[in-house]
């Protein structure tokens, strides 16, 4: 199971998530490093941790305020070997195209940006399995979608569809778990996983202790999504060696 660091950016920084509430997200303060640069973060989480890949939320994108490309291809210039996984709510091919090019190794396709799973197909099929990630984001365990869309709220019928498209792996974002430390709902990855076996899950929102990781690799989880728990110290680098160990 991969733990994956997460790096959300806003306005060139780095900002602590908590339940998807962005216009309150305030800079990170964590044990890893002093400040909150999205580039130092992405550095001390290969330096201390020994990350190979970083989830990066473009929370400027996602919001259609802005964007930060210029920090996501200096991170790409300063860790060339980290594996850069973006979410910058992309809706088309022109907006992945744009974010390949300045060094993100997989975009995200969220729930909560596109109004379709048609719309993710057609980015998969252009860009590949190897470029493309869906994310299910889930709120009260609803699949969200953007604006007034048809597609399923009820995740098993979403996982259906994705597994038919052609997606393999796909995130389980727990958006209102995000930043809360509330833990992890290992309940529920084991039953997604049971109901999808050929699908892997990578698992976000809530993890709160080593404990959690075990139990999520337990349920079936790829990869998890890790901030709040490593900025706090509830999770050190000696936490993933030994959960690693144990699992």
């Amino acid at each position: 199971m991969q733990v994956i660091p997460v790096i959300d950016i806003m306005r060139g920084i780095a900002v602590h998530a908590r339940r998807g509430e962005r216009m309150a997200y305030r800079p990170i303060r964590s044990v890893l490093l002093q400040g909150a640069d999205p580039v130092a973060l992405a550095r001390a989480y290969r330096d201390t941790l020994e990350s190979e890949a970083v989830y990066i939320a473009d929370l400027d994108a996602l919001m259609g305020t802005g964007e930060n490309l210029a920090v996501i291809a200096e991170m790409r210039a300063a860790e060339p070997q980290l594996t850069l996984l973006v979410d910058a709510g992309i809706r088309n091919i022109e907006q992945a195209k744009s974010l390949l090019d300045v060094g993100a190794s997989k975009v995200i396709v969220a729930s909560e940006s596109v109004v379709s799973l048609w719309a993710a197909s057609e980015l998969l099929v252009a860009l590949g399995t190897e470029r493309v990630l869906f994310s299910i984001d889930l709120k009260d365990r609803a699949v969200t979608w953007r604006g007034p869309s048809l597609e399923a709220r009820d995740l098993y019928e979403a996982i259906t569809s994705l597994v038919s498209l052609g997606f393999r792996e796909a995130i389980l974002l727990e958006i209102d778990r995000i930043g809360t430390g509330s833990g992890a709902d290992a309940e529920l990855l084991g039953r997604v996983t049971t109901a999808a076996p050929g699908m892997r899950f990578i698992v976000g929102g809530g993890i709160s202790s080593a404990a959690e990781l075990i139990l999520l690799k337990r349920a079936g989880a790829s990869g998890v999504l890790l901030a709040t728990a490593l900025h706090s110290g509830t999770i050190t680098r000696e936490d993933l060696i030994r959960t690693k160990a144990e699992t």
